[in-house]
Parts: C-alpha cells; sequence; structure tokens
C-alpha cells in the first residue's frame, strides 16, 4: 500500500554512537519545521508590540488570549497566574505539529504514539515534581488517600489511586495519536481511490469528500491540542490542591 508510506517513520540522515541512535528522521524534520514556525511567528510578531495591533500581532494576542483565559484560567483557577504560559506554550506547539498534516506528503508528528508520549511523559513527570515540591512529600501522598474512607479499605483504594494517576498519560497520549492519525489515514485513503479506480466519477467526489475533510482536521487539530492543554492545566490543579 504505496499510499501510506509517508506515514511509516524513516531513517533520513543514520547516526549512531555506540549502542545510542541519533539518526535524523522524517519525525525529526517536521518537528523541527513546526518549531521554526512556531519561533518565527512569535518573534516576529511580538518583538514589536504596538498599541493597535496589525494583522500578525492581533492573531498572535487572540490566540495567546483564547489560551490563557480558556485553558489556563478556566481549569486552573488562580494557579493560573503562574502556570499560564507553560499551558500556552503546549497548546500552541501541539496545535502547529497537528497541523503539519495540511502540507502535502506531510509527516505529522503527533500522528506518531513515540512523539505523542514523549509529550505525555514529559507532562506527567512535571506534575509530579510539581506536586512534590508545592505540597511536600506529606501532601504529595495525601493524593492516594480519599478523605472520609476507613482506613482498612486504604488496601484497596491507594493502589487504584495509583493506577489512576499512572493511566493519565496514557490518555493524553492515546487520545492524542489515535484522533491525529485517524483523520490523516481517512483523506489518505480516500484519496487513493482515485489512482486506484482512475475514474473521473470517483475522482472527483473523492476530492470535494478530501477537501471537506481536510478542513475538518484543522477544526479536529486545534481541539485536540485544546483537550490535551486542559487536561494539563487540570491534572496540574489537582496536584497542587490535595483532597
Amino acid at each position: 500500500m504505496q499510499f501510506l508510506n509517508h506515514f511509516f517513520l524513516k531513517v533520513l540522515i543514520p547516526i549512531k554512537i555506540g549502542a545510542i541512535n541519533l539518526s535524523i528522521t522524517n519525525l525529526t524534520v517536521w518537528v523541527f519545521f513546526a518549531a521554526t514556525i512556531l519561533f518565527l511567528f512569535m518573534f516576529f510578531y511580538s518583538r514589536r508590540m504596538t498599541m493597535i495591533p496589525k494583522t500578525g500581532q492581533g492573531l498572535l494576542e487572540i490566540i495567546v488570549e483564547f489560551a490563557k483565559n480558556n485553558i489556563a484560567e478556566s481549569a486552573m483557577g488562580v494557579d493560573a497566574k503562574i502556570w499560564w504560559p507553560f499551558i500556552v506554550a503546549i497548546f500552541l506547539f501541539i496545535s502547529i505539529n497537528n497541523l503539519m498534516g495540511i502540507f502535502p506528503n506531510s509527516y505529522v508528528p503527533t500522528s506518531n504514539i513515540i512523539f505523542s508520549a514523549t509529550l505525555a511523559i514529559m507532562v506527567f513527570f512535571i506534575i509530579q515534581i510539581t506536586g512534590i515540591f508545592k505540597t511536600g512529600i506529606k501532601g504529595y501522598l495525601k493524593n492516594f488517600f480519599i478523605p472520609g474512607v476507613p482506613k482498612w479499605l486504604w488496601i484497596f483504594i491507594v493502589p487504584i489511586e495509583i493506577v489512576s494517576m499512572l493511566a493519565k498519560p496514557f490518555s493524553l497520549l492515546l487520545r492524542l495519536t489515535a484522533n491525529m492519525l485517524a483523520g490523516h489515514l481517512i483523506i489518505t485513503v480516500i484519496l487513493s481511490m482515485i489512482t486506484i479506480f482512475k475514474n473521473y466519477l470517483v475522482a472527483i467526489p473523492a476530492i470535494f469528500l478530501a477537501l471537506f475533510i481536510c478542513f475538518f482536521e484543522i477544526l479536529i487539530s486545534i481541539i485536540q491540542a485544546y483537550v490535551f492543554s486542559i487536561l494539563t492545566a487540570t491534572y496540574i490543579r489537582n496536584i497542587l490542591n490535595p483532597g
């Protein structure tokens, strides 16, 4: 199935140092491309801020305000004063990586489970370390003991709470990866029908259907970045305010 080739991880420049594999893949290229676009956009339109914003500055302010108000502050309350830059950064970074799918023959980084797992694990450790520093070991451990539950039930409750904690990064990475991979697979399969059937009666509807799903995928890309970010903000709020 040649039309699915661009979904696979490909080594472009093999680099190995002993047992360590540092090869540059198509995933590496597209992640750096996405990060470069985001950096240049933020750099150029935040360098010379004016009271009356122009198009680029206005768009930047709208995006940042949206993420700050509707994700960080709505999920975290007063804790958002410290954490909103981190939440906004996650939202922007995931959004731009999701939107890489709009380029022909692109590799969408967030459709790769390793990339999504890296983001989820990073968020997981930041949450746990923050909880320990903010509330101390004793306060952190309170997250595993539900108030009002008889002590004899703790032997059952604590393992359940630990499993629940470990399941959070899995829920983040699976939701993000599955949604991004599924949408682009559907578009690819629809467009592949053109080369398979080689018929105008198939080609014209396939193109219009693919365009419709493509526009829908842009919306899904933003929604998935929103979901990942708001869940991250919620997890941070919960760890900072145990019980």
